[in-house]
């Protein structure tokens, strides 16, 4: 990973390694490029049955355990099920 990575784009690659099965990932940086507020989006089958907090703090644990966490400040998190995100998407 280059050094001029921003901190979405880093966290965007750590979450798709450790969710390779994901059927999206995607992140919004709200902060004008500093990465302190950061919207993330990610679809997983891995969450089915899994309730939604402990689906934010599966991803907010591995973030914080590869030293990410402290540099960002806010992180919204939109963690779904392939059906929830088909749900959504044929909703908008």
């Amino acid at each position: 990973m280059s050094d001029s990575s921003s901190l979405a784009d880093r966290v965007k690659e750590e979450v798709q390694r450790h969710y390779p099965n994901a059927l999206e990932c995607s992140i919004v940086d709200h902060s004008d490029g500093c990465g302190a507020k950061l919207e993330l989006t990610i679809v997983s089958d891995t969450f089915e049955g899994m309730p939604l907090l402990k689906r934010h703090r599966e991803v907010q644990n591995h973030l914080r355990e590869k030293g990410m966490f402290e540099e960002i400040h806010a992180l919204q998190i939109k963690a779904w099920t392939g059906a929830q995100w088909e749900k959504k998407k044929g909703g908008s």
